[in-house]
């Protein structure tokens, strides 16, 4: 009796340490997929699930539409930064509008810039875009009027470097400062990148120029430069062919007009 009762015990010893072995063996197997898992090629993790954050600015919580987004000023925006940059500088008529298209290029929405010229996200080498506008040989260089102030070639940079995205924010849900406008500070600013590729002195359609003080002041002293970009009835609507000012924008500029629109 005591040995069956003594082998019995030993059969009972036998299965225990097989299921100590056993669990240690699936313990091991799960710990080695985890090691083969954090040895990948960072390119193949990039499929997985979770794909690696490549972008310069976190932008995924970012409201696309603008409702109600207000502006942070550590992104650049395509709709509120570059688009009136483009489209005041290359896209009008005879160069990249989508009536002339010039060189199959048009520039007067996301859509087509993506589209018709080479823009690679977070790559300015790249990008034809960025090569035009940076471009040292004037036969060369765009726009054709003369080569873009370092702030706009510094914001469509940024914007490249940030992922090349369709963004917009909604200027008015910020604060509008309209006190103590200035003509250098401000507004000359709004016409460089909104108007002067039509009313520059080197391409003054309607004779309007608004590339310089005299040639600005002249169009208040009108009173033909707030009901244009205001849109008011009987005024031609400016910029043409493009989205109106935003809202803080013209009430800036009419701040300034209405403390006399000086040379500041």
């Amino acid at each position: 009796m005591k040995s069956a009762i003594t082998v019995k015990r030993k059969s009972n010893h036998i299965l225990i340490i097989f299921g100590i072995i056993a669990w240690i063996c699936l313990h091991q197997s799960c710990t080695h997929d985890s090691l083969i898992m954090d040895d990948m090629e960072p390119d193949l993790m990039d499929t997985m699930d979770n794909p690696i954050d490549t972008m310069v600015v976190d932008t995924m919580d970012i409201d696309t539409t603008g409702n109600g987004m207000p502006c942070d000023p550590d992104i650049v925006y395509f709709q509120n930064d570059i688009l009136p940059i483009l489209q005041g500088s290359c896209a009008f008529s005879g160069c990249h509008d989508a009536a002339s298209a010039s060189d199959g290029v048009i520039l007067d929405n996301y859509e087509n810039v993506i589209n018709t010229t080479e823009v690679e996200p977070f790559n300015l080498g790249d990008s034809e875009l960025y090569e035009v506008i940076t471009e040292d040989d004037p036969d060369d260089v765009m726009p054709p009027t003369g080569k873009m102030d370092n702030e706009k070639i510094s914001l469509i940079a940024q914007w490249i470097l940030q992922g090349a995205l369709d963004l917009v924010c909604d200027e008015e849900t910020s604060d509008c400062e309209i006190e103590n406008v200035t003509y250098n500070g401000f507004v000359s600013g709004i016409f460089d990148t909104s108007c002067n590729g039509c009313h520059s002195t080197t391409a003054a359609f309607g004779g309007v120029i608004l590339d310089t003080y005299n040639g600005v002041k002249l169009q208040v002293d009108n009173e033909r430069l707030y009901g244009a970009i205001n849109w008011d009835a009987g005024f031609e609507r400016m910029p043409q062919g493009q989205d109106q000012l935003d809202s803080c924008t013209i009430a800036k500029v009419k701040s300034w007009i209405d403390e006399g629109a000086q040379n500041n």
